[in-house]
């Protein structure tokens, strides 16, 4: 049985409740701290082995740079190119996990940017306000994890970072 498979006798208000009580722990462990907070999922994800050893300070640096983005601390472009070159030399690496992929995929994604085509320079805007897309990212990575293994992980961790930016975004 293929870890997509498991999903199949799951109902949404079961994720739903899981992904509800999963967020309310984190941010009550992390004392509201956003940045811990994602750090927190961030060490659970490895805990799981849903992330590798050498992958985990990566991402927690794509982290660090995203919060400094939005609080003002760090030029949203020069996050947006630092995160995205993080993101690259995991995919040329070639045995990242797709958890770590999604999630860095995802963190550059909340940059507001404009490509300008055919070879002309990215345009970075700002950062993604709430920086829930990194948090939720995270969780629903753990919480996938929990319900597919490592394949309903790396879904949890798609999903999770579109809701997140579409919050960020609101």
């Amino acid at each position: 049985m293929s870890s997509i498979e498991s999903f199949s006798g799951i109902g949404v208000y079961e994720m739903q409740s899981a992904a509800a009580r999963e967020v309310k722990r984190i941010m009550a462990e992390a004392k509201g701290d956003r940045l811990k907070a994602d750090k927190i999922v961030l060490s659970k994800l490895h805990e799981l082995n849903f992330i590798t050893e050498a992958e985990l300070p990566v991402l927690n640096h794509i982290c660090e740079v995203g919060h400094k983005a939005t609080g003002g601390k760090h030029d949203a472009a020069k996050a947006y190119h630092e995160v995205k070159k993080a993101y690259e030399e995991l995919m040329m690496k070639g045995n990242a996990s797709p958890v770590a992929l999604a999630y860095a995929s995802g963190a550059v994604g909340s940059y507001v940017s404009e490509d300008g085509g055919g070879g002309s320079t990215t345009v970075v805007y700002k950062k993604s306000g709430g920086n829930w897309q990194g948090t939720l990212a995270g969780a629903g990575g753990v919480i996938g994890g929990y319900f597919g293994g490592s394949g309903g992980a790396a879904l949890g961790a798609a999903v999770g970072s579109v809701v997140g930016k579409i919050i960020d975004e609101c």
